[in-house]
């Protein structure tokens, strides 16, 4: 293990000379953790799966041969420490088992985006809507209403299908 260990050391420590940046970048790009070379030098034991990420973030930088782009930044989950310490048991979520949770968040489309894409007025929308020939708004306040982008593409391909012959 002691092998390993002094490997990944040197690999890390010649990417740091050889690139000139600095400890708290790395760690940032690499995982996210701008103190990650100051907990390594003070002890820190990595796992393997995050040492696979340095080793990756590496590589993928080394791959770039002309340097003039740098590697694509690794960016923070969308989710707080505190939502980490809950489970999926728990909140108001937990009362309702009939409801599906997913992780992929819900994403709104407005009329106006809908008629853009397809070309139309925004009162064919409606009219539509009232003859069911296309999926209902949501209300997201007072005088505000959208789609539910995934029913809206969703319709998108069943509308290509029936005109493709397919549906």
């Amino acid at each position: 293990m002691e092998t390993l260990e002094r490997y990944f050391n040197a690999r890390v420590a010649a990417f740091l000379d050889r690139t000139g940046m600095p400890p708290t970048t790395f760690g940032m790009r690499a995982v996210g953790d701008p103190n990650l070379m100051r907990q390594i030098a003070a002890g820190r034991s990595l796992s393997l799966r995050m040492a696979d990420r340095i080793l990756a973030f590496i590589d993928g930088y080394d791959a770039d041969s002309d340097g003039t782009r740098a590697p694509p930044r690794r960016h923070r989950p969308r989710w707080s420490k505190a939502a980490a310490g809950r489970t999926r048991g728990s909140g108001a979520m937990a009362d309702r088992p009939s409801e599906k949770r997913t992780d992929e968040p819900i994403r709104f489309i407005r009329a106006s985006e809908i008629a853009a894409r397809l070309g139309v007025a925004r009162p064919t929308i409606y009219g539509w809507v009232e003859a069911g020939r296309f999926p209902p708004p949501i209300h997201l306040g007072p005088r505000a209403v959208g789609w539910i982008r995934s029913e809206f593409d969703a319709w998108i391909h069943n509308r290509i299908a029936e005109t493709r012959g397919g549906g």
